[in-house]
């Protein structure tokens, strides 16, 4: 399993195209389980919504969402930093799919119900390394506060 992870993040995608989209689920998955972590709990319906939040954003089916989960949760696990996963986002989404992952990070914040400090300085961190601004950080949780995102208002 850790060569395949391995195999996954140093492969480029000129090489293995196939392999270079991977790269960029996982990231995303990653980055994810950070947020949903972040607040020393990890409950079900954050495991749901980030099944339904990759599943939807990469139109994947049940059983890849389900092995991408495994390694990416492996693979948070096994990382030292963020910023190999950040790396990938910046390389490969336009402006666009980053404020609808900071959204998605939102989603996961509120997903229990409270925003922890935590969970807030880790999304201003990866607001900063995946290049929004702290503007489009407020908008994108207005967005789900005020349920335009699909979720439930903050």
């Amino acid at each position: 399993m850790l060569k395949r992870i391995l195999n996954m993040l140093t492969t480029t995608a000129e090489t293995a195209p196939q392999q270079g989209e991977q790269r960029i689920h996982l990231a995303a998955c990653v980055l994810l389980l950070e947020i949903a972590h972040a607040d020393g709990e990890y409950h079900e319906n954050e495991d749901r919504l980030i099944r339904q939040l990759i599943q939807d954003h990469f139109e994947l089916d049940t059983e890849l969402v389900a092995e991408l989960m495994e390694l990416a949760h492996q693979s948070r696990t096994e990382s030292h930093d963020l910023h190999q996963f950040t790396r990938e986002i910046n390389s490969h989404f336009d402006q666009a799919d980053k404020e609808r992952i900071m959204e998605s990070l939102w989603q996961l914040v509120y997903a229990d119900g409270h925003l922890d400090h935590f969970e807030e300085a880790l999304l201003r961190q990866l607001s900063t390394l995946i290049g929004l601004s702290h503007r489009q950080m407020i908008e994108a949780k207005l967005a789900v506060c005020n349920g335009d995102a699909g979720s439930t208002p903050c």
